[in-house]
Parts: C-alpha cells; sequence; structure tokens
C-alpha cells in the first residue's frame, strides 16, 4: 500500500484518480481505520457487497486496472504489482497525456 500512496501523489497532480477498492468483510469502519492509521490519502471505497468486483470479474486480489480517460481499460493485472516500477509508472503516464474527450 505504500507504493499505491506514492502513485497517488505522484499524479493527483495530473488529473490521474487512485482507487484503492476493498472487498474486505470487516466494512468500511475496519477500512477506514487502516487507512487512517497509516496516513494513506487515496481513495478507498468499500465493496463489500462485490457489486464492482463482479463488474469488473474480479477473481482475486489484488487485482489493477488502468482505465483512461474514455472509460476504457488500458493494462490490468492480477496479483501484487510493483507501482514504482517503471513499467507500471509508464502505464500511468500514457492515459494521463491523454486529452480529455
Amino acid at each position: 500500500m505504500p507504493s499505491v500512496q506514492r502513485v497517488h501523489e505522484a499524479f493527483r497532480d495530473k488529473d490521474v484518480v487512485v482507487l484503492a477498492i476493498s472487498v474486505d468483510g470487516g466494512g468500511e469502519k475496519a477500512v477506514k481505520s487502516f487507512i487512517a492509521k497509516r496516513g494513506y490519502t487515496f481513495t478507498t471505497p468499500v465493496d463489500v457487497r462485490m457489486d464492482i468486483a463482479r463488474k469488473f470479474w474480479v477473481r482475486g486480489v489484488p487485482t489493477t486496472y488502468v482505465i483512461n480517460r474514455q472509460g476504457a481499460i488500458v493494462a490490468h493485472g492480477f496479483g501484487p504489482v510493483d507501482f514504482d516500477s517503471p513499467a507500471f509508472v509508464q502505464y500511468i503516464q500514457t492515459p494521463a497525456a491523454e486529452p480529455r474527450g
């Protein structure tokens, strides 16, 4: 999660939104407590009913999607992601550089 925070900080001024959608069965209170204790500032909606997970065909966590300004998935992956890696940063920079439509 620290690398998710770093991506959020690096790209928030470039009109990029980082969402860490939680499917934690403990609910919003548990998730918000975890996020607050660690000082994370990215948006963390809670999907207890798995509505978003079903919509995106999530079969395990973590699952990562990069969605461009037009709403198209331009990259995705399952499992741990090195959000600090040059490859991931490039995935973020490409849609961030696209003009708003």
